[in-house]
């Protein structure tokens, strides 16, 4: 019944069955420490997502303050009521522990354009911030629309992640208030 098979004896063929299992667990741990290795690199990646975002939103959150008041017009130097260290700088502890983990620092406004209001633009009957810019007898009023350029650098100490925000915002002011930093 054998024919012209060749005959392996059961010796040869435990050893064939050990060299085809010791491939096999060779191959498997390669797999394995390759897919621990992707998982670090993916884990690096979204930790590296993650710090860049929380870097973002405080740049985000500094500029959001600074414009929600117009004290980055009329008072460049100091655009906070409450910086921490040095003026124009905002610190933020986002894991409460005490420490500040993300510091923005606002550079110094920037205006970009002023264009001085007429007379006969202002709503003097209907807006009393309006009427307060009316200057009889002439062409102009006291007032003007102006836009400042702001940019907030935040940078974590921690993971080295740094991002600039520039923002653009437009404000109807004094024509004394921008006098100095943007004149007509």
């Amino acid at each position: 019944m054998n024919g012209n098979y060749p005959t392996i004896s059961r010796s040869k063929e435990r050893g064939v069955v050990m060299f085809v299992s010791l491939i096999l667990l060779i191959a498997l741990t390669l797999i394995v420490v390759t897919s621990s290795n992707i998982v670090q690199a993916n884990l690096k990646v979204v930790q590296n997502l993650e710090s860049r975002e929380m870097v973002r939103f405080a740049a985000m959150a500094a500029l959001e303050e600074a414009v929600s008041s117009d004290r980055f017009a009329s008072n460049p130097e100091a655009m906070f009521l409450e910086s921490c260290e040095v003026a124009n700088r905002k610190c933020y502890d986002f894991n409460g522990d005490g420490v500040d983990d993300i510091t923005v620092d606002m550079a110094t406004p920037a205006c970009i354009i002023v264009t001085p209001i007429r007379n006969d633009d202002l709503d003097v009957f209907n807006s009393p911030e309006e009427a307060s810019c009316f200057l009889p007898p002439g062409v102009y009023s006291m007032c003007a629309n102006s836009v400042w350029e702001l940019q907030a650098t935040a940078r974590d100490a921690l993971t080295g992640a740094e991002i600039s925000v520039r923002q653009g915002v437009s404000i109807q002011t004094t024509l004394n208030v921008i006098d100095t930093a943007c004149p007509v």
